[in-house]
């Protein structure tokens, strides 16, 4: 008895053992897998905040060269009567005054009292502004330049800077009080006090600092939309008669593809119910879809030490387009050795390329004379119209107007785009709306196909879609995500498609950035200064950014040499990239970034 009591101490000493180091093994792997989590939601939390500093600076940059030109026309013209239309074509600026030493003063549309007293910053040489304050509901700014005979000054408004960090970050001035950003942190918000979790990153020239802290990004509770079922038919299957027998409204017919809903049964239900019908070839959930837009702090890296830096003005050499946002804010053509290909061609107006995101703002001055089509996939409609701001985004980064003197140069000059939505005002799809993008792309003549976009679900009716496209020859570009893992993201991953990675300013991989076998090559992806909705220009990061950098040199590429395979583009972009991460290919920067110069010779034979 006393061995058996013995054994049973034993025993159950050793399993309390081995249940003491599972159960701290188990809580220490997910204590370190939270450890990894907070980690990169810091990260991304930090590039966010560079993105709006970035963003305001431009914003700054933009608003400054209006004044100067505006008090260059008053002053030799000794009236502002002409500047009326300029203000009401630039809603940032309310107002306009001019005021001489001698206290008389000429206004144009609104401008508070006594303007001058309020300009106590330079900004920089010749340039001063006031603090930031509220008007009527209104966050204002003042701005002014002074000439030997009296003051220039406009009065601006900052509603575009408040609308673009939502609720997301906390801008602060000289004297650290809140004026901008997100209402759920101005309560009892301290500059002077605000530490971990928040970030903190600052604006140049204007003493201004951005803090930031997101909550972590909450997943899906289905990774799918409830009620709703995607359906394949067979030949001569009548997709009204099935819904009428699964008692399912029939939401969307293409070709032998349906999408049904009922919101009184589960999607699991549904697919059950409609895969076992002998009309079906199959059934899936229609799974979620959405943009892979993200934020991640900088490193350094020496492989690209001569490449530009973020915050530096870049010193350009030979030809470059007069865009103004081009020098000192577009780092990223410089990374991916742009100018020279410009040279050998700047696109072809016969060689579209397709964006399917959440649309475009066809009203953009930088995209619209480029928008030769477009399509709502959720709608059936034409209706391209971008309620997001991604979609806009991505199609300046491809193929903006350039060498126009506004905004931003695109990657490709020439080639026209095909504006799709797929995404809706959060930036969220679904398989099928991606399917019937890609599907419609390519019957309305896309020859590169770019998708910023993806979801880690493999999709029946995605990935028939994927290969139609393929077998016409069409090029697809995809973004790999913004997870910082290697599970596969579609429709990235599909061997059809050719993925992107993202890059951080200084060329190493951006640490949001997803990996894995299937990654082919990288481009930009941190802080790209981009066209907006509303006429804007702002900074994102993420893989979604990266991806049209890719698109737009396919686009160069088939416009020099238009008989290329999508095979045969897809090897001059492999085979003419700079290796920057381990050498020869490797999972996180593929076979290195993209090299349009190199590319584009490539394509020319040479």
């Amino acid at each position: 008895m006393r061995r058996i009591i013995g054994l049973s101490a034993f025993f159950s000493i050793a399993l309390l053992t081995v249940l003491g180091v599972w159960f701290f093994s188990e809580h220490q792997q997910k204590d370190l897998a939270q450890d990894k989590q907070d980690g990169l939601q810091a990260h991304m939390d930090q590039v966010f905040a560079d993105d709006v500093s970035y963003t305001v600076r431009m914003f700054m940059d933009k608003m400054e060269d209006q004044l100067i030109r505006w008090a260059e026309s008053a002053t030799q013209e000794d009236n502002l009567s002409n500047l009326q239309e300029e203000i009401h074509d630039h809603p940032h600026f309310h107002g306009f005054a001019v005021v001489h030493d001698n206290g008389e003063t000429t206004k144009v549309g609104k401008v508070t009292e006594n303007p001058v007293e309020r300009l106590t910053k330079e900004k920089k040489e010749g340039v001063y502004i006031s603090e930031p304050y509220v008007e009527n509901g209104t966050q204002k700014l003042l701005m002014g330049t002074k000439d030997d005979q009296a003051w220039c000054i406009g009065e601006m408004d900052l509603s575009f800077v408040s609308s673009f960090v939502k609720d997301l970050a906390v801008i602060t001035g000289e004297n650290g009080q809140f004026f901008l950003g997100a209402s759920n942190m101005a309560v009892d918000f301290d500059a002077q006090e605000a530490e971990a979790p928040y970030v903190k990153t600052s604006i140049p020239d204007l003493d201004w600092d951005v803090f930031v802290h997101s909550e972590p990004t909450k997943e899906l509770d289905t990774p799918f939309k409830q009620g709703e079922v995607v359906v394949r038919i067979k030949d001569g299957a009548d997709a009204k008669a099935l819904a009428e027998a699964h008692q399912a409204a029939l939401l969307h017919e293409e070709g032998n593809d349906c999408l049904f809903r009922d919101s009184s049964r589960s999607t699991d239900q549904l697919v059950s119910e409609f895969a076992a019908d002998p009309g079906v070839i199959f059934a899936e959930p229609n799974y979620s879809v959405e943009k892979q837009t993200s934020f991640h702090k900088k490193r350094s890296h020496p492989a690209l030490e001569n490449k530009p830096s973020l915050f530096e003005p870049q010193q350009q050499e030979g030809k470059a387009p007069n865009d103004e946002l081009y020098d000192p804010y577009q780092w990223n053509l410089e990374q991916i050795t742009i100018e020279e290909g410009w040279q050998i061609t700047s696109g072809n107006a016969e060689i579209p390329i397709a964006i399917i995101d959440s649309g475009v703002d066809p009203e953009h001055v930088d995209l619209e004379d480029k928008i030769t089509g477009g399509y709502n996939a959720f709608e059936d409609n034409g209706n391209y119209y971008d309620e997001h701001g991604h979609g806009t985004h991505v199609a300046g980064v491809a193929a903006a107007i350039t060498n126009n003197v506004e905004g931003i140069a695109g990657v490709s000059w020439e080639n026209p785009i095909l504006a799709v939505k797929a995404l809706d005002a959060n930036a969220e799809g679904n398989s099928f709306s991606i399917a019937e993008a890609i599907r419609w792309s390519v019957d309305n003549g896309a020859r590169v196909i770019n998708m910023s976009l993806g979801d880690s679900h493999d999709s029946e009716v995605m990935r028939d879609a994927v290969r139609y496209a393929y077998e016409q020859d069409v090029v697809l570009i995809a973004a790999s995500g913004n997870e910082a893992v290697e599970t596969p993201m579609y429709p990235a991953a599909y061997p059809e498609v050719f993925t992107v990675a993202a890059l951080d300013p200084e060329g190493q991989r951006a640490a949001f950035s997803n990996f894995g076998t299937h990654v082919d090559v990288s481009a930009p992806g941190e802080h790209i200064p981009s066209t907006y909705i509303g006429n804007e220009y702002v900074a994102m990061s993420g893989t979604s950014m990266a991806s049209p950098h890719v698109a737009g040199l396919a686009g160069l590429i088939l416009s020099i040499n238009p008989g290329l395979s999508n095979e045969e583009v897809y090897d001059i972009m492999r085979n003419s990239c700079d290796d920057i991460g381990n050498s020869g290919f490797d999972a996180y920067t593929g076979h290195g970034v993209i090299n349009v110069t190199r590319a584009i010779n490539m394509a020319g034979g040479e």
